[in-house]
């Protein structure tokens, strides 16, 4: 059996499938893919990306299917020449309702749960500064938490004396018990809250947010998900996770213009979180409290409706197991060669489309540097502990061909 298609096979074993039962009732446009050439034409069909460099830096934000792309450009234009009374007679009361329901389709919510916020780090900052935290309340989360989800408990806790303890996460764990265990073992009777990453942006790991959420729960601590990478990469539903708060962006693997995320609050805990932005006429337990914002960028969110029918038509299930085989593709290759670390666990259900690399005696600068500049890919570096590494991030547009020149520019590097 040849590589690629072993690959494939264990990447189609590792899915479940909640989430495309959900969206069953939206039917498919796309064609039966079964291999590489099909996957090229879908590109050619579905996307436009420059040809002057291969992009394996899709963590950042996502490129926009042309569908979505041309919705966009429409919508700016039905903006700028309808202008106010579009905004004030359909976009309030047409297109963000409908938004909403078919968001509340694709993630098992409500639509009275969900908030369209501008993205993840806003979504999450109205849970960490709303939710209710004291003097001397601890708050648990580790260190490859996102740097703005931290940096925020780190204001909370100069400013209201909160107690911040970093839970020591294994970085290969050999099962998802040995994580559980972990923020087990750091929970003690002082603590309120936990902020937990569904996946990782610095290297891909999976955390077993459900299992967590469910030992906090009998505790009577809160569990505040950032589920930025993992929203659109991996299949699941919000209510799966079991937390009452999750944030969310829209503009990386979902495929959406920048500058949009989503907040989910679970209905019966919205009057929990207080308002980031000032609001003193909608009800406690009404979600649109938490977003008076200001003017929204109206023609990015109405996009959302033609990223959301793109994200129906591949279906998650198609596009998790695509991401995991390119995935594999290249890092089970890579691991293999001499003085080569993969630092992302590559068992199923550990990590998706994302996995991070380091090559010994060579800085995540040179390597980084080298592979833009001698085999034109573009990566990008992310500090992980002690060390930096190098994380690459493939998205569906991407080619086994690309993949295949990666592995030449890793090779090439370990071997000088």
């Amino acid at each position: 059996m040849k590589r690629r298609e072993a690959i494939k096979l264990v990447s189609l074993a590792s899915l479940s499938a909640p989430l495309s039962k959900l969206v069953a009732a939206y039917p498919s446009s796309q064609p039966k893919i079964t291999s590489s050439e099909d996957w090229r034409a879908f590109r050619k069909k579905h996307y436009s990306v420059s040809s002057e460099f291969i992009n394996l830096e899709n963590g950042y934000f996502g490129v926009q299917p042309n569908s979505v792309l041309e919705a966009y450009r429409k919508n700016i234009e039905l903006i700028n020449t309808r202008s106010s009374k579009y905004m004030r007679e359909v976009y309030y009361q047409k297109d963000i309702p409908e938004i909403k329901k078919q968001l509340g389709a694709i993630t098992g919510a409500s639509p009275d749960e969900l908030l369209i916020t501008r993205n993840a780090t806003e979504s999450m900052n109205i849970l960490i500064q709303g939710i209710s935290l004291n003097k001397g309340d601890e708050v648990l989360l580790q260190h490859h938490d996102y740097h703005s989800m931290i940096e925020t408990f780190k204001m909370l806790e100069e400013r209201k004396g909160i107690k911040l303890k970093y839970v020591d996460v294994p970085l290969l764990p050999k099962t998802q018990d040995e994580v559980v265990q972990a923020y087990q073992d750091a929970i003690t009777p002082r603590t309120k809250c936990i902020l937990v990453t569904h996946l990782t942006h610095l290297t891909g790991q999976i955390l077993p947010v459900a299992e967590i959420s469910a030992l906090a729960k009998e505790r009577n601590i809160d569990v505040l998900v950032d589920a930025a990478h993992s929203f659109s990469q991996i299949d699941y539903t919000f209510p799966q996770l079991q937390s009452d708060f999750i944030g969310v962006n829209l503009h990386k693997w979902f495929g959406n213009p920048l500058g949009v995320g989503l907040l989910y609050i679970k209905k019966d805990r919205i009057r929990d979180i207080q308002p980031l932005y000032g609001d003193v006429k909608l009800d406690e337990d009404n979600i649109q409290k938490l977003g008076h914002y200001g003017t929204p960028a109206a023609p990015v969110v109405m996009t959302l409706k033609a990223a959301i029918a793109f994200h129906n038509s591949v279906t998650i299930k198609k596009k998790q197991s695509r991401l995991k085989e390119l995935q594999l593709y290249w890092a089970e290759e890579a691991k293999k060669m001499d003085r080569v670390d993969i630092v992302t666990p590559l068992e199923s259900g550990m990590s998706c489309g994302i996995a991070s690399f380091a090559i010994d005696g060579h800085s995540a600068t040179e390597i980084v540097d080298r592979l833009k500049n001698e085999f034109n890919i573009f990566t990008v570096i992310r500090k992980l502990n002690n060390q930096t590494v190098v994380r690459v991030t493939p998205n569906l547009y991407n080619l086994e061909n690309e993949l295949d020149r990666l592995l030449d520019g890793i090779s090439t590097i370990a071997k000088s």
